[in-house]
């Protein structure tokens, strides 16, 4: 039988390493058709999930240039594919559902979506957090661990932070999304870090707001206060972002709190240490 545009993109996504599974009821259906059109959503699907630009795509699929540029790039603007540059040229990918096409919904996402995604979250996302390895790990804040920074020197959250040139901080999505719904919870909304390489890469950013160095290490001072989790992406280079959760309303912590998922995030290389004296 021949799959809709949104059954062969969910496959696509559910082939990529952070996972898309299937639910019994199609549940990520219709998360993808709230996001897609039949035509986008076709699209993405023929995307991979390395860089392309957009004669490499067209001379693959068998599409006009001018028009399939036109596509990419409206849907790299809506966080549906990744846009990025190569050497010679702009170049398109498949972008994962979660952490990537999801969290690009911030300013668009509404009730619908919210209850969409909290739909999947029970229904399917168990099975993304079950992925080995992780997709997140946690990182302590600096000032509260004895480090040893020849041995890990990558596994602090203020290391983070102080190795970016461009420092940036946007709503977390998972609160706005359990609010949505009325299940908000009390913890700080703008504390979802993001990270580049690229001095001022965030100055003219319409989506995320500018931080200083000192900005950013304010930020994550004021997140762990509120008692939240340090997590980024499960690797040691290349970190951007930060991800300060928590168990109420962010969907990794959740995974653990809601549906038991013991290994939702990879350990730290950290031993907690108790001080008697104290």
């Amino acid at each position: 039988m021949e799959l809709t545009p949104y059954q062969e993109l969910a496959k696509q996504l559910d082939a990529l390493p952070n996972g898309f599974p299937a639910t019994p009821n199609g549940a990520e259906l219709r998360l993808l058709a709230k996001l897609f059109s039949p035509e986008e959503a076709h699209l993405a699907a023929q995307l991979r999930p390395d860089l392309e630009t957009v004669e490499e795509i067209a001379a693959r699929i068998g599409a006009e240039a001018g028009e399939l540029r036109k596509q990419l790039k409206g849907m790299s603007r809506r966080g549906l594919i990744r846009a990025g540059r190569k050497e010679n040229g702009l170049g398109f990918a498949l972008l994962p559902f979660v952490v990537g096409i999801y969290e690009m919904q911030m300013n668009t996402l509404d009730e619908e979506l919210a209850r969409l995604f909290e739909e999947y979250f029970h229904q399917g996302f168990g099975e993304v957090l079950r992925v080995r390895p992780q997709v997140h790990r946690v990182i302590p804040i600096g000032e509260t661990v004895k480090n040893n920074m020849e041995i890990h020197p990558f596994e602090t959250a203020s290391d983070v932070v102080n190795a970016a040139q461009a420092w940036g901080v946007v709503d977390c999505i998972c609160r706005k999304q359990k609010a949505l719904i009325g299940e908000g919870c009390e913890h700080p909304l703008d504390v979802c870090m993001i990270f580049s390489e690229r001095p001022g890469a965030f100055d003219n950013d319409a989506t995320v707001r500018a931080l200083t160095r000192e900005g950013a290490l304010a930020t994550l001072r004021r997140a762990a206060e509120a008692g939240l989790v340090h997590s980024v992406s499960n690797n040691q280079k290349g970190v951007n972002y930060i991800c300060n959760c928590c168990t109420c309303s962010c969907g990794i912590l959740r995974g653990m709190a809601e549906l038991g998922i013991a290994n939702v995030v990879a350990r730290s290389a950290f031993a907690s240490q108790v001080d008697e004296a104290l």
